[in-house]
């Protein structure tokens, strides 16, 4: 069964244009805090079933490497679309910076969204107003990058099948998808930026129906 797990911001609608040419089971999870589920960790890994190949995008692939570094008995295999291991360096300032976006979020959801959709790695701008901003402060402040444990001593250790994907002018996570080659299969999807299962789903969709 492929389990995707949606980003920050997102909801598992984004997965919508994927999972409908999909010719396999699937389950699309709730990122913690977002919509209506609660930011509790265990509880999200609950829902993935044993034996699952997690498909996993930003904030979601960081989760989908976290579950198979803790439960690697129950991973079938990975999918990460655009997410980072972990942080080696910088972790203060990591901390910093993600502290600004919440305290933004909470005083300004509108100007939040323009300047976090203003990234260079976005190049498209999407309204997110159906999730509550004080809530997805605290996802920030939770689930940071700076807070979450650094995969990349663990990687070797993974032995499921291992995917990861990029888009060719997200110029970031071209250079993780380049040291990512020693670990996993790695593909860059063109004409795409960050998002790329929203950018390029079709693209999405054939490298997933190769590994139904």
């Amino acid at each position: 069964m492929f389990v995707f797990i949606h980003g920050f911001l997102g909801s598992p609608a984004d997965w919508d244009p994927i999972t409908q040419g999909l010719e396999a089971p699937f389950k699309c999870l709730t990122l913690p805090g977002h919509c209506d589920a609660p930011l509790d960790l265990a509880s999200f890994e609950k829902e993935i079933p044993e034996g699952s190949l997690l498909v996993g995008y930003s904030m979601g692939g960081r989760l989908a490497m976290q579950f198979a570094h803790k439960f690697p008995k129950k991973v079938g295999g990975l999918v990460i679309l655009s997410a980072n291991p972990g942080l080696e360096t910088g972790v203060d300032e990591r901390l910093i910076q993600d502290e600004k976006w919440a305290t933004l979020l909470e005083r300004d959801f509108d100007t939040f969204l323009d300047e976090w959709y203003a990234q260079p790695m976005f190049g498209y701008k999407r309204s997110r107003k159906g999730h509550d901003p004080k809530r997805l402060a605290k996802v920030l402040r939770t689930l940071s990058p700076a807070k979450l444990p650094n995969l990349w001593p663990h990687l070797k250790n993974f032995f499921c099948p291992k995917l990861f994907l990029f888009g060719e002018n997200d110029i970031k996570y071209r250079l993780i998808g380049n040291r990512l080659r020693k670990y996993f299969e790695v593909v860059f999807v063109p004409d795409a930026g960050h998002a790329i299962h929203i950018e390029q789903p079709e693209v999405i969709l054939n490298e997933l129906s190769c590994r139904k």
